[in-house]
């Protein structure tokens, strides 16, 4: 199986790829289509919104907390694009 390499990105890729999977969560949202995604990928959604509230919403400056939400929108949007 074939894998992509890494690289690193900016923290501006980052946020905007943040942006861009809490805007396909509001997407799913705004169209009730809740039931046609797995549980897994529910629970992801889950666990990005709570980081996402603490990292942007209560402003938790934890670099380990922003990572783990840069994890999240990963996996999270390739679930979606997946599913979607």
């Amino acid at each position: 199986m074939l894998q992509q390499e890494h690289y690193i990105r900016s923290t501006d890729e980052e946020i905007f790829q943040i942006a861009s999977v809490r805007n396909s969560i509001e997407e799913l949202r705004e169209s009730g289509n809740f039931f046609s995604v797995s549980l897994q990928t529910l629970e992801l959604i889950r666990r990005f919104n709570h980081l996402y509230i603490q990292v942007f919403e209560n402003l938790d400056s934890n670099p380990s907390l922003l990572h783990q939400l840069v994890v999240a929108a990963e996996g999270l949007e390739e679930k979606l694009v997946r599913q979607i």
